[in-house]
């Protein structure tokens, strides 16, 4: 039996996600999978500092740490991937290319199973971090993801990302899961110049707590012909059946996008920096472990998922 079939049996039972079976059509190797065409599956099976096929950027390798350890619970496989996501940190991305490119046009499902560490936990009240994956155009995402007081332009162009802030705040409530989807530079935006890739982006965001120290599945669906990203965080219940996270799931609107223009070609891990730190106390101090990461193109029909909301109207009166 395919070696990572087990995790991914588990959320066929979820339904809308029947289409990550295909993504097991093949034995793992060297720490990722080469599956059925358009498909990869990472099970970080070997070092990336050693692994020839990982595209990097920054200080990312400086901020994760390989496991040669045992599977952690029912279905994983060995090793696994701990990224450290002090927000104070230099940031970076680390990643696997996609057997294909996909575009705006394309539909397409992402995949993370991991764990978020209670120890040493720390989320700042009066700061904002997010915990954070996705996939990125290689040669287009920079490292400026949150700006900064001096620049509030953001690099991060072509880039889809699953992002959890768990922060509480007094201001602004929390924890968010808010993830976001950042198109081509548009320099024809009047917002350019002043926020760069801010300029050109979307997101979709829901007060949703996440559980600590134990297995979570997020699941990212690019669905062009229904004009949003649909993500959803399940967690594994008795029997190991994936069970929605309550709340954890939003919409995000493509047509949001003043340029809805983008090409992905990476999946991965993404490390940032916060440049809005007021004094010495990280927004965000903590570690997630990864054990897989995984990715299909194309996606099954939409259908009704337990607590979607309903996509919210566009800004602006656009």
């Amino acid at each position: 039996m395919n070696a990572c079939r087990p995790v991914l049996a588990r959320a066929l039972r979820a339904g809308f996600l029947a289409v990550l079976a295909l993504a097991c059509a093949a034995p793992v190797f060297a720490g990722a999978a080469a599956p059925a065409p358009g498909a990869l599956v990472v099970s970080f099976g070997t070092d990336p500092a050693v692994d020839p096929g990982v595209v990097v950027s920054g200080a990312a390798l400086d901020r994760v740490t390989w496991n040669d350890d045992a599977p952690a619970f029912p279905g994983d496989l060995p090793g696994s991937l701990t990224a450290d996501y002090t927000s104070d940190l230099p940031a970076g991305w680390l990643g696997w290319s996609l057997p294909e490119p996909v575009t705006e046009a394309d539909p397409f499902v992402a995949a993370a199973v991991f764990v978020i560490d209670p120890e040493g936990f720390v989320a700042d009240p009066y700061g904002y971090f997010e915990i954070s994956w996705g996939l990125w155009n290689a040669e287009t995402c920079g490292l400026e993801r949150s700006g900064s007081p001096e620049n509030a332009a953001g690099d991060t162009f072509q880039l889809a990302e699953f992002d959890w802030f768990p922060n509480v705040s007094p201001w602004f409530g929390g924890p968010w899961l808010s993830p976001s989807l950042f198109g081509v530079a548009d320099p024809e935006n009047p917002l350019f110049e002043a926020y760069g890739a801010f300029a050109n982006m979307t997101f979709g965001s829901v007060e949703a707590a996440l559980p600590l120290g134990e297995p979570l599945l997020a699941v990212m669906e690019h669905r062009p012909g229904d004009g949003v990203m649909v993500v959803q965080v399940f967690s594994l219940g008795e029997g190991d059946v994936p069970i929605p996270v309550p709340g954890a799931v939003t919409v995000v609107p493509l047509g949001w996008l003043s340029r809805p223009e983008y090409t992905l070609d990476t999946i991965g891990i993404t490390l940032w920096h916060d440049g809005w730190q007021w004094g010495e106390t990280p927004a965000l101090a903590g570690h997630v472990t990864f054990h897989l990461l995984t990715f299909h193109r194309g996606v099954p029909a939409l259908r009704d998922l337990p607590g979607l909301p309903a996509l919210p109207a566009r800004p602006r009166g656009e």
